[in-house]
């Protein structure tokens, strides 16, 4: 019976994964979870997090939560990140070849990590519908700081100018003399601090002494203002099942797609219009 719960499940996530267009990024994003009961209603855990993708992220957090009501639950947290931004290589070409003068080159910016430091807190209600469908809504307020860096770039020219000259038959000759720039550059990033509303909705099978637990979510991640930005950055979606075994074990895995629509670099706004795909495998030790 487990078996044959877990095998579809596999098998959409991969399916899914496998019809990502070429340009869509693809990667595998992993967690490892301890939580433990201070009393029924209150719980504390720590989590770490790998996100293997285009831009990789390390992630080591603290979070804790508390059952005000059955159906009403309030948390708060703190995250450190640990973020990759890959290199960037953008092609600088100025004039018309073949003119009098024009000129040939790149901007390139190696890759480098930085930190950023997350807070949050976050309430999740939650109902449960015919016994075995449980229907939860959570809103999550972040901030996320990330202080003043400092990226080295690298500049490269040619410069080709057009020269004239006569040989001995006095025969114009003309050619153009390359003039070559090496140059680096320290470009300076500000700090930011970024506010998000976060808004998820998540069905879930949720019946007692059944070990899997699988769900499907949609998340709204809205920005509250870098100066004086306020829009939806991110739409992600999720597909999975958690698995627990001997009461303290649970394994989880999911396809996870995310839309993002726009991005927030150096306080200025960018369109991205991206697509991402994601394959989570989570595991959770709870006592």
């Amino acid at each position: 019976m487990k078996i044959r719960i877990l095998v579809p499940l596999l098998s959409l996530a991969f399916a899914i994964s496998a019809m990502a267009q070429e340009n869509d990024e693809v990667g595998i994003w992993s967690e490892l979870g301890i939580e433990k009961s201070i009393t029924k209603k209150w719980d504390v855990g720590v989590d770490l997090e790998y996100r293997a993708q285009d831009r990789a992220r390390f992630s080591a957090g603290v979070s804790t939560s508390y059952k005000v009501a059955k159906p009403l639950k309030i948390g708060v947290g703190y995250n450190f990140l640990y973020s990759e931004r890959p290199d960037k290589y953008k092609v600088k070409d100025e004039g018309v070849e073949g003119s009098d003068e024009w000129t040939k080159g790149y901007n390139f910016t190696p890759e480098y990590w930085f930190p950023r430091h997350r807070f949050f807190a976050e309430a999740t209600g939650s109902v449960k519908l015919w016994g075995w469908l449980k229907v939860s809504l959570r809103e999550r307020y972040q901030l996320t700081h990330s202080k003043t860096r400092y990226v080295t770039k690298q500049k490269h020219r040619v410069d080709y100018l057009k020269k004239v000259d006569f040989d001995e038959d006095w025969n114009e000759v003309v050619w153009f003399e390359e003039l070559v720039r090496d140059e680096e550059e320290t470009e300076v990033k500000p700090a930011i601090t970024d506010h998000a509303l976060r808004s998820r909705l998540k069905l879930e099978y949720d019946k007692k002494r059944f070990p899997f637990s699988p769900y499907v979510s949609a998340e709204l991640h809205n920005s509250l203002g870098v100066g004086d930005h306020f829009l939806l950055q991110k739409v992600r979606t999720a597909i999975g099942s958690g698995y627990k075994f001997k009461k303290q074990h649970e394994i989880s895995l999911a396809y996870i797609l995310t839309f993002d629509i726009y991005d927030i670099e150096d306080n200025e706004v960018v369109r991205l219009d991206e697509r991402k795909h994601a394959i989570n495998i989570g595991y959770k030790y709870s006592f």
